[in-house]
């Protein structure tokens, strides 16, 4: 069983047993989907709460479009938006000079379209000061969160 590493502003769908990883998630925010049914999961590593008009299509780089293209990936493989289940991990306040607080609109964004899209929102290790890294086994739904401090 072979890691899968999801990058910044990237995301990875797969129903191979295995783990998709995602290091050093600060203010950006690791999106679990996963479907029990299909032994089927994504990962998304969003830099930022919401696409803008006019900004580049990457889609996994913001939260919004990323649960968007998740979705859509998850059907194609016999996914039901009724079976998926979604964990949230990081959102840190991680510069605490700027007045934006980046990390918690990624978590607000995720929750909005969650809920937008009927998606049970099942687990999450969000807020904080401290950047987190991610293990989520594709074959239990088991997400692990490291700490890092």
């Amino acid at each position: 069983m072979a890691d899968i590493e999801v990058k910044m502003g990237d995301l990875k769908i797969t129903r191979n047993p295995g783990n998709l990883v995602a290091p050093g998630i600060g203010s950006c925010l690791a999106i679990t989907l996963y479907d029990p049914r299909l032994k089927v999961g994504a990962l998304a590593h969003s830099m930022l709460a919401r696409h803008r008009p006019g900004s580049d299509n990457h889609s996994a780089k913001y939260v919004d479009t990323a649960i968007d293209e998740m979705l859509k990936r998850m059907k194609i493989l016999g996914g039901r938006k009724e079976d998926i289940e979604c964990k949230l991990i990081g959102g840190a306040n991680m510069f605490t000079n700027i007045k934006s607080d980046i990390g918690k609109e990624n978590v607000i964004s995720a929750k909005k379209k969650l809920k937008e899209n009927g998606i049970k929102l099942v687990g999450e290790s969000v807020g904080g000061s401290v950047g987190k890294s991610v293990e989520f086994s594709v074959v239990t739904g088991i997400v692990t969160v490291k700490i890092k401090f």
